[in-house]
């Protein structure tokens, strides 16, 4: 039958065309889909890269804002003590200590805010502008970070941010103080500071330099100034609003764990210049702090009118309690638990006619310092402080964070982080 035939054809070329455009419309979909998951890919890269961009910036601007509030009380300290140097014998030994670093030349000193490895990992790549896409939001971060380098530069060999001391001066002026003004550690006390400061206040170039103070300011501000203005408008351009930093901050940057008492149980090590401190905490509640340190001690040496500096080892341990509230870890060592393990000095460093001179006595004089370096720590207030602190996600890593009084008055944030050990 004709009329069954067509009808059998026209059912079948409708469901061939049927099946082709779902395949089409399969095809186009997934292709948009793709499509839509690069960009969003595309996206997100870019937030990133801005992200850390803006944060780094920000980190610079606060790290030196930081560092400007430490210079200014370490000049005004200065200029005071300038301008009253009868008052030098009397003044606190921190104040003495402040005018002294701030005078003299540091060729290690390198402030926080001059790192510049995210400016490297930044720039590293021709991909990160492609990620980016704005050129004015690239061009600002890249001027930002132009401006830091320009300031460092400026910094280092400008003659109105050149310290007036080098310190090879307070080296030869340290190895004519006499025994009786050096502590057992090689520090000079607070008659041989005074000394030090009205000899290097008698110096030209030191009332040239804090006269300079404002000009110093000026640049300071010029640069502060710029690096606010550019990195709010980096925001502005890129949509950053302040819940997304605090969102990446807390994401990216405080990626921790809260600390829990159980995560807490064990020993775990921190190293800081010098000294590897060894914490212990128990199930009871109890910890313990072991100490290994070399101490540096300062002998003078009549004969060949000369200071020796000799490294002595020491090792010492305290008991105490832990307790831990929310984020807060409260530590509490008692003194009199004060054991010293090991102290060794070695009496080598000493001129040979001094060691032939002092052979009977080396022993008594080694078990004095001894005896001093035990009071001492004994002695010491800080044997009861609290920390905020978290711990990474692997709970391997403690971190601890204090805030406590510098010497002129300000607070500071001080970070630390200690390792768990294998017991």
């Amino acid at each position: 039958m004709k009329w069954m035939s067509n009808f059998s054809l026209n059912a079948w070329w409708k469901s061939f065309l049927t099946g082709v455009l779902a395949t089409a419309i399969g095809v186009g979909l997934t292709f948009a889909v793709n499509n839509s998951v690069s960009h969003h890919k595309q996206k997100q890269a870019q937030f990133q890269a801005a992200m850390m961009a803006v944060y780094d910036i920000d980190e610079i601007i606060r790290q030196f804002l930081e560092d400007r509030k430490t210079d200014d009380a370490f000049f005004k300290v200065t200029m005071y003590l300038y301008t009253h140097q009868e008052e030098l014998e009397r003044a606190a030994m921190d104040s003495l200590w402040m005018a002294a670093v701030y005078l003299v030349q540091d060729q290690t000193l390198k402030p926080d805010w001059a790192d510049d490895s995210s400016e490297k990992v930044f720039t590293g790549s021709m991909d990160v502008l492609q990620d980016l896409g704005d050129i004015v939001f690239y061009d600002n971060v890249q001027e930002c970070y132009r401006l830091r380098r320009n300031m460092m530069h400026r910094m280092e060999h400008a003659t109105s941010f050149r310290r007036p001391i080098p310190e090879e001066m307070v080296l030869d002026y340290r190895k004519h103080v006499p025994a009786a003004q050096m502590d057992y550690n090689g520090m000079m006390n607070q008659t041989a500071m005074a000394g030090l400061l009205r000899q290097l206040f008698s110096r030209p170039e030191v009332p040239l330099y804090l006269q300079k103070y404002l000009l110093r300011d000026r640049d300071y501000h010029a640069f502060i100034d710029n690096l606010i203005r550019l990195n709010q408008e980096n925001k502005f351009i890129m949509n950053i609003t302040d819940e997304m930093m605090a969102s990446y901050v807390e994401k990216h940057i405080n990626k921790t764990i809260p600390a829990k008492p159980k995560l807490l149980l064990g020993q775990w090590e921190q190293r800081q210049n010098n000294q590897k401190k060894t914490y212990t905490f128990r199930r009871d509640h109890t910890a313990s702090l072991t100490t290994q340190m070399d101490y540096r001690i300062g002998i003078y040496v009549e004969g060949e009118d000369v200071n020796v500096y000799m490294l002595a080892p020491l090792t010492f341990t305290i008991d105490g309690t832990w307790a831990l509230s929310r984020d807060s870890l409260q530590l509490d060592f008692r003194p009199e638990t004060m054991q010293i393990l090991s102290f060794d000095l070695d009496f080598n460093y000493l001129p040979k006619a001094e060691l032939e001179r002092s052979a009977d006595s080396l022993d008594a004089r080694k078990q004095q310092y001894l005896e001093t370096i035990d009071r001492q720590i004994r002695e010491r207030t800080l044997w009861k402080w609290t920390n905020k602190v978290s711990l990474s996600q692997s709970a391997t890593i403690m971190f601890w964070e204090n805030e406590y009084a510098m010497p002129w008055g300000q607070t500071a944030i001080n970070h630390s982080q200690l390792l768990r050990t294998n017991e």
